[in-house]
């Protein structure tokens, strides 16, 4: 530091580099405007602070009854029967896996809706359009996002920086518009910026807004254990923290159908939603299903009872639904009943099914991955 030559640390403080000021020379040297008629822009925006001010602190505290108002959209309700064609669905094609399926969902409703924009990080076939006859496209890490920009274009289908918090700004700003961002981040994000986005921005911008304003935003992140690569950051969990959100929905399917399903009800719905797809899933034979039809969905917060038992239920979502099943079927041979219950959405719960399991079995096991403490079953 002996040897630094560049202006002292103090200096960057001065007002002399304040941009307003500084704005303001440059609009009188180029003749823009004369120092009289910035003070007068400056006293009317005084002015309307100030009255903006007096009229914030003279209006009433609201009713303590209006506390949970707009929460969730008033008038799109995803855990509706409108939102529910799962005994109507038509099953079609060869069976494909949970990246197929997710992938053909989001073809099919960026078909039907031209809002739909998918931005984030890694997901375009190719960063320069210019040069997609070229290439073969990549589509992201999983391929899940393959050929979107092929078919929609550079401008609904396009690769973000790696800055979590800046992908997450730019979407709730798009959904404000009435648009419908799909983003996509390439693991868990619990750092600061992208958690103070999530928590006090996008999930309570009709709640803090009086429903004056929506975020409904789709946020798909890979995660879960399983496989090798990418250490912590790539494993994580985090379900317990997102669904504290207020706000936030939060869905986590176990197999290639429903995926397909309860991403359409996502995009369809009109709050922002956290879609989990565990990593691990993504190309797995036993959860493969032929293609459900364009408007199949399922509804938040109905749970699924993938096993009928009597002696035990184990609640589960995920990846471990499947291992769940195993287990059940060891214990099956050792004379014990296991009924399994995939959640599917975590939040909302589906309560009713989780009391009816466990009322009949008089047993249960809550299976998570997650950490030991603070997670799933501990709340």
């Amino acid at each position: 530091m002996k040897n630094f030559t560049g202006p002292k640390p103090n200096a960057f403080r001065n007002a002399e580099h304040d941009p307003v000021k500084r704005f303001g020379a440059l609009l009188v040297q180029e003749g823009v405007a004369d120092e009289d008629e910035l003070q007068r822009l400056k006293d009317k925006v005084d002015a309307a602070i100030n009255e903006a001010a007096d009229v914030a602190l003279a209006s009433p505290q609201p009713a303590p009854e209006t506390a949970l108002d707009f929460i969730y959209s008033p008038s799109v309700d995803p855990t509706s029967s409108e939102f529910d064609t799962e005994d109507k669905v038509e099953l079609s094609g060869n069976p494909g896996t949970m990246v197929d399926l997710i992938n053909r969902c989001l073809h099919t409703e960026m078909k039907r809706d031209p809002r739909v924009i998918v931005f984030g990080e890694d997901i375009a076939d190719c960063s320069r359009e210019e040069s997609l006859g070229q290439v073969k496209g990549k589509g992201g890490v999983f391929k899940v996002t393959a050929n979107l920009q092929r078919e929609f274009g550079s401008a609904r289908v396009f690769n973000s920086p790696l800055a979590e918090a800046n992908i997450v700004g730019r979407a709730i700003g798009m959904a404000t518009r009435s648009l419908k961002p799909v983003l996509k981040f390439n693991s868990l994000i619990t750092s600061g910026p992208p958690i103070t986005r999530f928590a006090n921005e996008l999930a309570l911008m009709r709640w803090r807004s009086g429903n004056e304003f929506s975020s409904p935003v789709v946020m798909r992140v890979p995660v879960g254990g399983y496989l090798k690569g990418g250490a912590v950051y790539h494993s994580q969990s985090g379900v317990s923290l997102f669904t504290q959100i207020p706000g936030l929905r939060v869905v986590y399917p176990s197999n290639a159908l429903d995926a397909n399903g309860l991403l359409r009800t996502s995009i369809r719905c009109d709050d922002p939603v956290l879609f989990l797809e565990h990593k691990h899933l993504y190309r797995q034979a036993y959860n493969k299903s032929p293609y459900p039809g364009d408007d199949f969905m399922i509804p938040f917060g109905k749970a699924k009872r993938v096993r009928e038992g009597s002696d035990l239920s184990i609640i589960t979502y995920g990846a471990l639904v499947q291992r769940s099943l195993v287990a059940a079927k060891q214990a099956e041979q050792q004379g014990i009943s296991v009924e399994v219950i995939d959640l599917r959405t975590m939040n909302p719960y589906d309560w009713n099914a989780i009391a009816e399991s466990v009322q009949k079995t008089g047993r249960v096991i809550v299976a998570h991955e997650d950490t030991m403490s603070w997670a799933m079953a501990r709340r």
